[in-house]
C-alpha cells in the first residue's frame, strides 16, 4: 500500500526537500512507493512501483539488481534510491537498473511536466523505439517539459544513438553529478545524444558531471544535432576535444574541463585480436585488442597524420569484443595486413565503417563482411579520403534502406581502387553501391558481383548515381547482378557525364529497364569498355523529366546501336569505332571474362593512350597494355609464353578528358583527374595558339583542387580578349608529368 504522510515519511520528504527543495513545488501529491526487490516494500519491481503511482508521488527503490526496463508512463514523478533519504552514495552504486539488452533502462514516451531519476546505476540498456535511441535513458519523441538526472552513474549501455542518454523531446534536461563512461552509440552520440535547437541540455556547475571512454564513430562522448550546447564537467575524456569526442551537426558546442582521464597520443597505434587494451598499442608487440579503443586515444593533424595499424586475423563483437560502427578521425588511416588477412565483422550488428566529416582518412587492405545499416559495408558522407585494397562481402541493409555495401554521399571526395564486392542476395530491394549528391568518386581496379534480389522486389543491381556525383569507372568489373529495375549502372540526375573506362559490364540480368538507365539530365561516356547483358537492351533513356545522352567510342556492345533506347530528346553518339562481336571470354575462375586468343576485343581499344588514367595492371593482375594497344574491357590479353613485369611506360599521372563541347563557340569545359590516388595541390592547366604562344593559363594551389576538376574556359585570353576562331592545345602539368590535347573555337 501507499505509505500516507506519517512522521516517519515527513521525515523522509524532509530530508528530500533539503536535498531537492523545488521537487514538489508543482504537485499536492506527496505520497511514497516503496520499492524492494527482497519483499519488505510495497513493491518488488520498480514498473510495479510507477504503476501504483501518481503525479508528483516518489517511487523509492532499495538496494538491489532489478532487470527491468523502466516507463514513466505520462506520470510527473520522481524515481530514486535511498541516495535521496541519505545522502549515502553507496546506494548509487548498489541499485542498480540493468536493461539485460532488452531496451532503455528508463523510458519516457509519453509526455510529462516534471520527472526526475536520482541515484542509480543504469547499465547494459540497448535502446528503444525503431531508431534504437538511449541505452540508459530515452526521453523519447512526445512532449517532456523538464526532467533531472542526479547523481547516477550510467555505464555500459549501448544504442544506435545516445548510448548513454538521448534526448530527442525534453526541452531542458538537467544533469547533475552523473558519471557517463563506457557507453556505445553504433552511429552518435555514444556518452549523449541531444536533438534539435529547441531542446537544451544544463550541467550543473557546481554539482559537475562526468563523462568519458564513451564511443560512436560521430561524438563519441557527445552527439549535439542542432543549437547550443555548453557543456560544463568535471571529467572528460581528453584536454582538448575534438569533433571526435564532441560532434555538432548544427550549432556549436562549448567545453568548461576540470580534468580529463587519457593523454592522446599522436603516434601510429597497433590493434590485434591477441591485444589488450591495457597495452600502450605503441608497437606491434604491445597491441590495443579494439579498434574503438585505438580511435578514442590516437591524435593527429595535417603535420602529423597516423595510421591505426590492424593485425592479421578477425575483429568482431563476438571474438573481440568490437564495437561498429568503426568510426574515423581528420588524416588517421585504417590499415589491415592484407585484405585476405585483416577480416572487420560486424556478424549483423550495425554498418562496418561510417566516416562522417572525416577529413584525409586512408581505409587500406581489409575485408569488411556481415555489416547491416542504412548501409551495410561503408558509409562516407562529407569526408574525403582513399579507399584501397577492400573486400567487401555479404553486407545488408536494415529495414527500407537501399545502399548495401558502399555509399560516398554529400559533397564527399573519394578514390577507390582496388574495392572488390561480392556476392549478396536480399529479399528487399538494395543497391551493391551508392554515388550521390554532388560528390566526387574515382572507382579505378573495382569489381561488383553476384548482387541478386528477391525478383518481385525492386531493386538496381549494382550501382545507382544521383544528384550531380558523376564517377570515373576505370578497369573495372560489373558481372552477375539482377536488378528488378536495372542491373548495372542506374543513373538519375547525374549532370556532369559518368565516366567508364576500360570496363567490362557483362552477365547482369534486369526485368526492365536495361543494364544501364539514364534518367533525368544524366550522362554517360563510354570508352573502350564490353557491354554484353540480358536481355536486350543495354542502355534505356528514361522518357521523363530532362533529357539524357550517351557517348561510346571503342566499345563492344551487344546487339550495337539497336541495343541503346533513346527517348525524350535524348543524344546518342555512337562512334563508328564501336564493335558489336562475341568478346569470347575465357570462362571458369577465377577470372572468367579475360579474352582469349583471337577474341575481336584485343587491340581493339582507342590507340591514343595519353592521359587515359589506366592503372599499370588490368583486374588479373597482367600488364595493362600489350603489343602496343589497349585492349576493350577490363582484361588485357597476355599470350601465356610472354608473362613478365608491366610495362608502366604508357601509365600517366593525370586523366585529361577531352573538352566539352568540342568544337565551341563561347564556352568550354575542361575536365581532369588524377591517378596516383592522392590529393592534387599544385597543378597548371595552360592554353596555346597553334603557333605555340600562350593563350590563357589556370594554376591550382593547395587546398583548392581535388583528384577531379573542372576548368571552364570562357574563349578570351588572360587578357579578357576575345580570341580568333580556330585550333587551340590545351596542356596539364602535375607533379612532373604533362599531357596535352586539341581543341577547336568556332566562329
Amino acid at each position: 500500500m501507499k505509505h500516507k504522510l506519517n512522521l516517519f515519511s515527513a521525515i523522509i520528504f524532509l530530508n528530500i526537500l533539503l536535498i531537492c527543495p523545488n521537487l514538489f513545488s508543482d504537485t499536492n501529491s506527496k505520497n511514497i512507493n516503496i520499492v524492494d526487490i527482497n519483499g519488505t516494500g510495497d513493491y518488488e519491481t520498480i514498473q510495479e512501483g510507477i504503476n501504483a503511482a501518481s503525479d508528483g508521488d516518489t517511487v523509492l527503490v532499495y538496494p538491489g539488481t532489478y532487470y527491468e526496463n523502466v516507463t514513466y508512463n505520462g506520470k510527473n514523478l520522481t524515481l530514486a534510491s535511498k541516495y535521496l533519504t541519505t545522502g549515502d552514495e553507496s546506494y548509487i552504486d548498489s541499485t542498480i537498473i540493468d536493461g539485460n539488452e532488452s531496451g532503455s533502462c528508463i523510458l519516457v514516451f509519453q509526455s510529462i511536466n516534471k520527472g526526475r531519476v536520482c541515484g542509480f546505476t543504469l547499465q547494459h540498456g540497448s535502446g528503444s523505439g525503431g531508431d534504437v535511441q538511449g541505452g540508459g535513458i530515452y526521453l523519447s519523441y512526445n512532449y517532456i517539459s523538464t526532467f533531472y538526472v542526479e547523481h547516477c552513474v550510467i555505464k555500459n549501455n549501448k544504442a544506435v544513438s545516445g548510448g548513454g542518454i538521448s534526448s530527442v523531446a525534453c526541452q531542458d534536461l538537467y544533469l547533475v553529478n552523473t558519471k557517463i563512461f563506457e557507453n556505445f552509440a553504433s552511429s552518435s552520440g555514444g556518452g549523449i545524444a541531444k536533438g534539435d535547437s529547441s531542446i537544451n541540455v544544463h550541467y550543473s556547475s557546481t554539482n559537475k558531471c562526468d563523462i568519458y571512454n564513451n564511443y560512436a564513430p560521430k561524438g563519441s562522448d557527445i552527439y549535439n544535432h542542432g543549437g547550443q550546447m555548453n557543456v560544463i564537467v568535471d571529467t572528460f575524456t581528453v584536454e582538448d576535444p575534438t569533433k571526435f569526442y564532441a560532434y555538432s551537426r548544427e550549432g556549436e558546442i562549448t567545453m568548461d574541463i576540470e580534468n580529463y582521464v587519457i593523454e592522446a597520443v599522436n603516434h601510429d597505434l597497433y590493434v590485434s585480436p591477441t591485444g589488450d587494451n591495457s597495452n600502450s598499442g605503441l608497437t606491434p608487440s604491445d597491441p590495443l585488442l579494439n579498434i574503438y579503443d585505438a580511435l578514442i586515444k590516437i591524435k593527429s593533424d595535417s603535420t602529423h597524420p597516423n595510421t591505426i595499424h590492424l593485425a592479421e586475423g578477425i575483429c568482431s563483437p563476438s571474438q573481440t569484443g568490437e564495437f561498429f560502427a568503426v568510426g574515423g578521425k581528420d588524416y588517421i588511416s585504417l590499415v589491415g595486413a592484407g585484405k585476405d588477412k585483416t577480416i572487420l565483422d560486424a556478424e549483423h550488428t550495425f554498418s562496418v565503417i561510417k566516416y562522417i566529416n572525416i577529413s584525409n582518412y586512408k581505409i587500406e587492405n581489409l575485408t569488411l563482411k556481415h555489416g547491416v545499416g542504412v548501409t551495410g559495408g561503408i558509409t562516407v558522407r562529407y569526408s574525403n579520403g582513399v579507399i584501397n585494397n577492400v573486400n567487401l562481402i555479404d553486407n545488408d541493409i536494415r529495414d527500407d534502406y537501399i545502399t548495401s555495401h558502399l555509399q560516398i554521399m554529400q559533397y564527399s571526395e573519394a578514390i577507390c581502387n582496388n574495392v572488390n564486392i561480392y556476392t549478396s542476395y536480399y529479399e528487399v530491394g538494395a543497391v551493391a553501391v551508392m554515388f550521390d549528391w554532388y560528390s566526387n568518386i574515382l572507382f579505378n581496379n573495382c569489381s561488383i558481383k553476384g548482387i541478386k534480389t528477391n525478383e518481385q522486389i525492386g531493386n538496381f543491381g549494382a550501382m545507382t548515381v544521383g544528384t550531380y556525383a558523376a564517377p570515373v569507372i576505370i578497369n573495372t568489373l560489373i558481372a552477375d547482378n539482377y536488378g528488378q529495375i536495372t542491373s548495372g549502372i542506374d543513373a538519375i540526375w547525374s549532370g556532369d557525364p559518368i565516366y567508364v573506362v576500360n570496363s567490362t559490364i557483362v552477365d547482369n540480368d534486369h526485368c526492365a529497364l536495361g543494364t544501364i538507365r539514364l534518367v533525368d539530365n544524366s550522362h554517360i561516356h563510354l570508352i573502350n569498355t564490353i557491354l554484353r547483358n540480358e536481355p536486350d537492351t543495354e542502355i534505356y533513356f528514361h522518357p521523363q523529366y530532362n533529357p539524357n545522352s550517351a557517348t561510346l567510342e571503342y566499345c563492344n556492345v551487344d546487339g550495337g546501336i539497336d541495343a541503346i533506347d533513346v527517348y525524350n530528346n535524348g543524344t546518342l553518339n555512337y562512334a563508328e569505332t564501336n564493335i558489336d562481336q562475341d568478346p569470347l571470354f575465357v570462362g571458369g575462375d577465377p577470372f572468367s571474362y579475360q579474352l582469349s586468343e583471337g577474341s575481336p576485343c584485343i587491340d581493339a581499344g582507342t590507340p591514343d593512350t595519353t592521359g587515359l588514367n589506366l592503372p599499370a595492371t588490368d583486374l588479373a593482375g597482367n600488364p595493362r597494355i600489350y603489343n602496343g594497344r589497349v585492349d576493350i574491357g577490363a582484361y588485357e590479353y597476355i599470350p601465356q609464353a610472354v608473362g613478365g613485369d608491366p610495362d608502366t611506360s604508357f601509365v600517366n599521372k593525370l586523366y585529361l578528358f577531352q573538352n566539352k563541347p568540342n568544337p565551341f563557340k563561347n564556352s568550354t569545359e575542361i575536365l581532369f583527374i588524377t591517378s596516383d590516388y592522392e590529393r592534387v595541390e599544385n597543378y597548371t592547366l595552360s592554353i596555346y595558339n597553334t603557333k605555340g604562344q600562350l593563350v590563357r593559363r589556370y594554376k591550382g594551389r593547395a587546398n583548392n583542387f581535388s583528384f577531379k576538376t573542372k576548368v571552364n574556359w570562357d574563349g578570351k585570353d588572360s587578357q579578357g580578349r576575345e580570341v580568333t576562331p580556330g585550333t587551340y592545345f590545351y596542356k596539364l602539368e602535375y607533379n612532373n608529368n604533362a599531357v596535352v590535347r586539341k581543341m577547336v573555337k568556332l566562329k
